[in-house]
């Protein structure tokens, strides 16, 4: 059964090639997360200084080392996904961007039918 201290041994031997991002081990009701975290980021939208981190991904006391390695490996990939939905832009809109609300999407595929062209 992992300790807060096997987390963080395991963890503190993960470099980032995306500096000054960590991998952030916290715990949130007795379950621990592991989170990557810009402490000195800046918004896509407004150039302004914003911390950011990216979504919790749980732990397990069962976890193996290599499992605990993946799942961080997991939420890099899935920050730098998030950093690069952000910046592609169509036609100067973030057409993936990934702060669109689910409901949004929801209401403009109800109410905004196909032009009835399709890509193969």
């Amino acid at each position: 059964m992992k300790t807060e201290g096997d987390f963080r041994r395991i963890l503190n031997k993960i470099t980032l090639t995306f500096q000054p991002w960590v991998v952030d081990l916290r715990a949130d009701n007795k379950r621990w997360y592991l989170q990557i975290r810009d402490p000195n980021g800046t918004c896509n939208t407004t150039g302004n200084p914003m911390p950011w981190s990216g979504r919790k991904w749980m732990l397990s006391l069962y976890m193996t080392d290599t499992e605990v390695v993946m799942t961080a490996f997991k939420a890099y990939m899935a920050a730098v996904e998030h950093e690069a939905r952000e910046g592609f832009k169509y036609d100067g809109l973030t057409i993936f961007d990934p702060h669109i609300n689910v409901e949004d999407l929801a209401r403009l595929r109800r109410g905004c039918p196909l032009d009835g062209r399709r890509e193969e």
